[in-house]
């Protein structure tokens, strides 16, 4: 893997974003093409002006709000910037929401109630992997592209043909958490806290796969399962003082990481002896918010970092600051990216039409996102590298990316 040293950096870009030209007929006013491959040369010039809607998945309400706030805010960003280009092949964007709350049942209804509507050209599915594979055999079944936001292998391995992911999977995730963990940090006998929760059971065995790949024998005593729904940790934490660990490698969401942080703390971690990684969530805006400085030192593997580590990421955050003013998050960049893909694809396919853009998606190569640079490959996860970060002074600082597939 390939390694570069990037400087943390906000650089005030304005977003010069290509305008559309003629369009197909989109699938709400008229029949689909033919041939839902035909190349932008091929399709039919119809007509510019009114809407395209793409569906939105968010925790609006309950517990998760303020991911939701991220959520709602990096897509109305992505809105008002194409929106104001001249919008997707002459359409101006409408957001459809549907608020998934803070649960399973919730995030189902919701992504439901958006497949119901057949004008919706796309959605843009949940954070949280095991809600969007809870809706996948719907999504099959309607045939609509949908970008779940969640990071789970577990998504990927369906093989569904119109789910598509824009953040780096855990299978990726995995391999660099450990080769840092035992690089980097040295650590040789770690201590593996995790989220039972599916997403975070999957990670923790990708991680258990590579350390001993790395030659780290990893046993039952190793690993420290909790359900997503704990919120005392101190009994975890007194078994892992009183072990021979050298390390503590966390992974769960976001409002865990803050818990897990502070009560570490409580119970005597000191990062600064015992080396703690987390995965993207320990690095996220909403954990150091909550955990203030008990944050600080704490290593992570970052899907993103607010200023991120390219130009279009810079871009996206001095945009979102000018606008906010505040720096974004993960869920911001992951919903503003994916709003971004489907214009491009739409683009690509001369068409706002579901089967046409699928089909785009396919063809998209070396796409500038925030995230990343953005590529199609088989496994329909278009993101091609991380960054590996350090809390510092309740600032998330970055101190390296990595190149985990070439683009």
């Amino acid at each position: 893997m390939k390694r570069f040293k990037v400087a943390l950096v906000f650089l005030v870009v304005l977003a010069l974003l290509v305008g559309c030209g003629s369009q197909a007929p989109s699938s709400a006013e008229s029949n689909a093409p033919d041939d839902a491959n035909a190349s932008e040369a091929d399709a039919p010039a119809v007509e510019e002006g009114g809407t395209i809607k793409i569906g939105i998945v968010a925790p609006v309400t309950g517990t998760n709000k303020l991911v939701g706030e991220y959520t709602l805010n990096g897509a109305n960003l992505a809105m008002e910037e194409i929106n104001a280009a001249g919008g997707i092949l002459g359409k101006q964007i409408e957001l459809v929401i549907g608020d998934e709350v803070d649960n399973l049942q919730d995030s189902v209804n919701a992504t439901t109630m958006l497949l119901s509507e057949n004008d919706i050209s796309a959605i843009i599915g949940s954070l949280y992997s095991q809600y969007c594979i809870a809706v996948m055999p719907s999504v099959l079944d309607t045939q609509i592209p949908y970008f779940a936001s969640g990071s789970s292998s577990g998504v990927s391995n369906e093989n569904n043909p119109y789910v598509w992911q824009v953040r780096p999977i855990d299978t990726f995730q995995g391999v660099t958490l450990a080769e840092l963990a035992t690089g980097t940090l040295g650590m040789k006998n770690p201590a593996i806290m995790y989220s039972t929760q599916s997403t975070f059971a999957s990670l923790s065995e990708q991680v258990q796969i590579a350390l001993q790949d790395l030659g780290i024998e990893i046993t039952d005593s190793n690993l420290f399962g909790f359900p997503e729904e704990e919120t005392n940790y101190a009994p975890y934490f007194a078994q892992i003082l009183a072990g021979d660990y050298d390390g503590i490698i966390a992974l769960s969401n976001q409002m865990p990481a803050a818990l897990i942080c502070q009560q570490a703390e409580i119970s005597g971690v000191d990062p600064a002896v015992l080396p703690c990684l987390g995965s993207t969530s320990f690095c996220s805006n909403v954990c150091i918010t909550n955990a203030g400085s008990s944050a600080n030192n704490w290593y992570s593997v970052a899907d993103w970092v607010p200023g991120g580590s390219t130009e279009a990421g810079a871009a996206f955050e001095a945009a979102y600051v000018a606008k906010y003013n505040a720096p974004s998050d993960l869920p911001a960049v992951t919903y503003y990216d994916a709003m971004y893909m489907i214009k491009e694809a739409c683009e690509i396919a001369g068409s706002t039409d579901r089967e046409a853009i699928n089909e785009a998606l396919k063809q998209i190569k070396q796409y500038p996102g925030a995230i990343s640079t953005f590529s199609y490959f088989d496994d329909h996860v278009f993101a091609t590298s991380l960054g590996i970060t350090q809390n510092i002074d309740e600032t998330v600082t970055m101190i390296d990316a990595v190149t985990f597939r070439e683009p």
